[in-house]
């Protein structure tokens, strides 16, 4: 991204002058002003319901569905580009692909009332679905006529330059279900639900799982008992026990696959291809299954101006989907397979008051609260599971048991070498190594170290420490709506206290002499700065993970602000033409109070692979928009 790139260079410069190498590049501003990006879309949903009422209390319903999307993309560099030489000419890319998903879902569901104090309701049903997609990809590099754009993708110097593929994806589910309701005076309710899930993405024996739940209700407030107490408007406690099942993988995963080239340099006219094998099969893949139990306390009071809600959670999910690095002996880096297992418990309160209610003032405020702990109680055979890696390979972000789903590992950061002193006496005690020990007592000063946890005067993988998990201690929001005449005006407030953020971009802003740097690196070790622990501006260091990138993921953002004025209109004489016209002012990510050195600390990475939660991999910070709505009734 244009944050790694020097200050030193111009918006349309086309290379770095701090790279020794001096390699050509494309500017983020000459990117914006010379690429040309296309993208046009179809879409159709239809829609047939049709529902039989054959006997009373009985109802069968059946819908189907249709969902097609045809979209058609279009990229063109222009040979012009500043980061072109050799007479690289234009860069066209074509991308054309199509989504359709066909379902039908029928039901038929009897309810009935026995003897006025027994009510019962049935359900059983059957679903079914396909989704198919098509893709076709085409580019070419050396296109001589600016003007073809990506319209003559072929016509490029040279036939080595061009690429195109294509795929097709089918996922086709099923699902058998049911479900039984019943309550007693409107008093104590039960409910049982069962269903049968197929999905085409696992392998031919593991397709199928079934999922039960079951749910009870006391509605305490309907009781006799209650009348004592006529300043309770609404008591009831609820209490669920369920299976669920996760089949959000891609498809085939189970399936070993080859893929293709043609990078290769054309001989006597031909070009070669090559097959090689790209996915080890998993012919035991299978549901990921989460167990969750719930018990929760719903009331509210004086005539439902005071509602709380409190919620407790505890679940357990095993044979998560997972990509497992495999040794590269085998000839592949991962394979997706079903492994061990977590538990996660949680906690939820929200409270809501109507706080003040006139005729022409009002104020309401909803509070909510949750607290929340991952845990890795299983991971099979392995020591730790990596998503995520340095660049020096040592794990960021993984599992490992016993520690939180969410942890972050690293070296522990100790400052820098200062004295010829302090790095000969560290040859005898081992406190502290170095990247790759290569620094003397003559030449140590401002490079960095770190905890040499095992003392064996290496820093290796036996010295990654947990350096804290990104899951917050508490978060939640508090919302403030008033009523002041006809105006509405709605403020939000969204905070989250404690858990840890890793800043991955300081693998590279702090310590290098070739990018871009944070503020702080104008206070790193110099000969002029010999007191200072950050890292001098030509320290290696960066490429390794540390505590030096974790930071507090602590905020209180300013999410969201409103206001609605509506306006009435009256005719003399019969029916206004405008009945009415509500006019709103709102704003989104307003502003933000944290002290994270990055642009935001609620943020998220994630691939087709993983979705890692707090590690800042130069995600966008959110956008602050401003919304002026008018809406006019006839």
């Amino acid at each position: 991204g244009a944050v790694y790139l020097t200050p030193l260079m111009g918006r349309t410069d086309n290379f770095n002058p701090l790279v020794d190498s001096g390699y050509y590049i494309n500017s983020p501003g000459s990117r914006i002003d010379n690429i040309d990006n296309w993208e046009k879309s179809y879409s159709r949903t239809d829609v047939l319901k049709l529902t039989f009422k054959p006997l009373e209390g009985l109802v069968i319903d059946a819908q189907f569905s249709s969902y097609y999307l045809q979209m058609h993309r279009y990229q063109y560099w222009p040979s012009y580009m500043p980061g072109y030489v050799n007479n690289e000419n234009g860069y066209g890319y074509r991308n054309e692909w199509d989504r359709w998903n066909i379902s039908g879902e029928f039901t038929a569901g009897y309810k009935q009332t026995v003897e006025k104090n027994h009510n019962f309701d049935v359900l059983a049903g059957f679903t079914i679905s396909n989704s198919v997609a098509h893709d076709l990809a085409l580019s070419g590099q050396g296109i001589i006529s600016d003007q073809n754009k990506w319209n003559a993708l072929a016509g490029i110097t040279s036939k080595s330059n061009y690429s195109a593929g294509t795929s097709e994806t089918k996922i086709n589910k099923m699902s058998v279900l049911g479900r039984f309701n019943y309550n007693y005076k409107s008093k104590y309710y039960v409910t049982f639900t069962g269903r049968a899930d197929g999905s085409s993405n696992f392998a031919d024996n593991n397709k199928w799982g079934f999922f039960p739940s079951a749910a009870l209700k006391w509605n305490i407030k309907n009781e006799k008992f209650m009348a004592a107490a006529p300043w309770i408007s609404d008591l009831e406690v609820r209490a669920s026990v369920g299976l669920s099942g996760n089949d959000a993988i891609g498809s085939y995963y189970s399936h070993s696959a080859y893929s293709y080239t043609t990078s290769g340099y054309i001989f006597d006219g031909s070009q070669p291809v090559a097959y090689y094998p790209s996915r080890i099969e998993n012919p035991d893949l299978t549901w990921e299954k989460t167990t969750m139990y719930n018990l929760a306390l719903d009331a509210s009071f004086l005539k439902n101006r005071i509602k709380f809600s409190l919620e407790a959670y505890h679940s357990t999910t095993r044979d998560l989907l997972i990509w497992l690095q495999t040794p590269r002996t085998t000839g592949y880096s991962s394979r997706m397979t079903n492994l061990g297992r977590t538990r996660n418990d949680g906690i939820e309160f929200s409270l809501e008051t109507r706080n003040i209610e006139l005729q022409h003032f009002g104020w309401t405020t909803t509070f909510t609260i949750s607290h929340n702990d991952q845990l890795v109680e299983d991971i099979g055979n392995e020591s730790y599971v990596s998503l995520i890696s340095d660049k020096e390979g040592y794990m960021i972000y993984g599992y490992r048991k016993g520690y939180p789903l969410n942890a972050l590992w690293g070296f522990q950061y100790a400052g820098v070498w200062h004295t010829s002193e302090e790095f000969l006496r560290n040859n005898v005690t081992h406190t502290y190594a170095s990247f790759r020990n290569t620094y003397t007592y003559n030449n140590c000063f401002g490079h960095s170290k770190f905890v040499d946890v095992n003392r064996d005067g290496l820093l290796d993988e036996k010295d990654r420490v947990y350096l804290g998990q990104a899951d917050p201690i508490v978060q939640g929001g508090l919302q403030n709506t008033f009523h002041i005449g006809p105006v509405k005006l709605s403020i939000y407030l969204a905070y989250s206290i404690g858990g840890k953020i890793f800043n991955y971009s300081e693998l590279f802003m702090a310590g290098s002499t070739q990018s871009n740097q944070y503020r702080y690196m104008l206070n790193s070790w110099h000969f002029n700065r010999p007191d200072s622990d950050l890292p001098r501006a030509n320290d290696n260091y960066r490429l390794l993970s540390s505590s030096f990138q974790v930071h507090d993921a602590s905020y209180l953002r300013l999410k969201n602000a409103s206001i609605t004025y509506p306006i009435q209109f009256k005719a003399k004489n019969g029916n206004p033409i405008v009945k009415s016209l509500e006019l709103t002012l709102s704003g989104d990510n307003l502003y933000l109070w944290c002290n994270y050195n990055g642009f935001d600390p609620d943020v998220s990475s994630s691939d087709s692979s993983t979705n890692l939660r707090r590690v800042d991999m130069n995600a966008q910070p959110r956008a602050r928009t401003i919304v002026f709505t008018a809406k006019l009734k006839l």
